[in-house]
């Protein structure tokens, strides 16, 4: 087997391509916005029928969790070729998602539906502080609403969302933490270390690996992403992401696909995420992970390109998107020999991060 289809355009199918070459296999991504193939790195398209897909590509994965409702993104993406289409039927609904980690015993926040308009007022009774998230097309931030108690729940578009929102109990967490494995189509599974994220406005902004302190979290993690992989039959990378609450694990997101948590791989192991999950679908042998260091992965945001990143510390690795206001436009990778090296490393990145990624550094090397 050595031809994989993407459902999806964008910059984690071309990175899948890249992987894909480099073992002499054949990644071609599938645009459904435009209705046309793109082959391989090509940014040049061409068109494609349904009966053409399925006689080229054995295997169909995606790099999104939503497509049209009609046409041939959503023919595939429900069709047996598509390893990815269990997790499709559950994950982008965060009612499914969480009744089925309710239903596998998984931890994750306390929720309830937002039915009606006293639900919300109910919750903050129940909950204290609340997260409001829509049940489908949230992300970065969007589609999701923070109370304390106390606060003005006029915020919320509570007619609006009646039926089409969860509301959950707001996590007083330590950190965020999330972990990124492989399952390959024989269910061999294989797991990265857990890596410490830091959003600003539900947005990922930086993220270390391996995370500190985490010696007893990284198997009941693995327990945890391998018990979703197996309950959705899934093939090929998936990512769960954690709150870390009183030294416990709590599920706050699932991701079936290679993850922006897990960009650092390029740089700080032997294989990337990309190359496991290419290498998962096509029937190379998943290798053991090698990780080279500790390594930092900052997010270039709504930004344009700057030649002056290339004289920093680290890799640059850009998506050749537009720029637009928080839009995620490349990232850097930075591998280190100690944590207090990259932490020096980082002060170079100062311009593009938040204020207060120095306290996150410090946090990890526990000043």
């Amino acid at each position: 087997m050595n031809r994989v289809l993407v459902l999806g355009g964008g910059q984690l199918g071309l990175m899948m391509a890249e992987a894909g070459a480099r073992l002499g296999l054949v990644v071609d991504r599938y645009d459904p916005e435009r209705a046309l193939l793109l082959p391989g790195t090509s940014d040049l398209p061409v068109p494609i029928d349904l009966q053409t897909c399925l006689e080229r590509y054995p295997v169909i994965t995606v790099e999104r969790e939503a497509f049209p409702a009609s046409g041939l993104s959503a023919e595939l993406a429900s069709s047996d070729r598509c390893v990815a289409r269990g997790a499709l039927k559950v994950i982008p609904d965060r009612f499914d998602q969480k009744s089925m980690l309710d239903k596998l015993g998984i931890p994750t926040a306390e929720w309830m539906n937002l039915d009606r308009a006293g639900d919300l007022d109910t919750a903050i009774q129940r909950f204290g502080g609340v997260v409001v998230k829509a049940r489908s097309g949230g992300y970065d931030g969007r589609g999701t609403w923070i109370l304390n108690a106390g606060d003005d729940t006029s915020v919320v578009p509570v007619a609006e969302l009646a039926g089409q929102a969860i509301i959950e109990r707001k996590v007083p967490f330590r950190r965020e933490l999330s972990i990124v494995g492989a399952r390959n189509l024989q269910g061999d599974t294989l797991f990265y270390p857990l890596t410490r994220n830091w959003h600003v406005d539900g947005i990922l902004r930086l993220s270390l690996a391996p995370a500190r302190a985490c010696q007893a979290l990284q198997k009941p993690a693995e327990a945890m992403l391998k018990g979703i992989m197996e309950e959705l039959d899934y093939a090929g990378v998936m990512a769960v992401e954690f709150f870390e609450e009183d030294g416990q694990l709590v599920v706050n997101e699932i991701a079936p696909r290679v993850h922006n948590s897990g960009h650092w791989t390029h740089e700080g192991a032997d294989w990337s995420q990309f190359d496991l999950h290419v290498h998962a679908l096509a029937g190379v042998p998943l290798h053991a992970v090698n990780v080279h260091g500790p390594t930092a992965m900052v997010n270039l945001i709504g930004t344009p390109f700057d030649q002056a990143w290339l004289q920093h510390p680290g890799v640059v690795h850009w998506y050749g998107k537009s720029v637009r206001p928080g839009r995620k436009l490349g990232h850097a990778n930075l591998v280190a020999d100690t944590l207090e090296e990259l932490r020096e490393g980082l002060r170079a990145w100062a311009d593009v991060l938040p204020e207060g990624f120095e306290a996150v550094l410090d946090s990890e090397l526990g000043l």
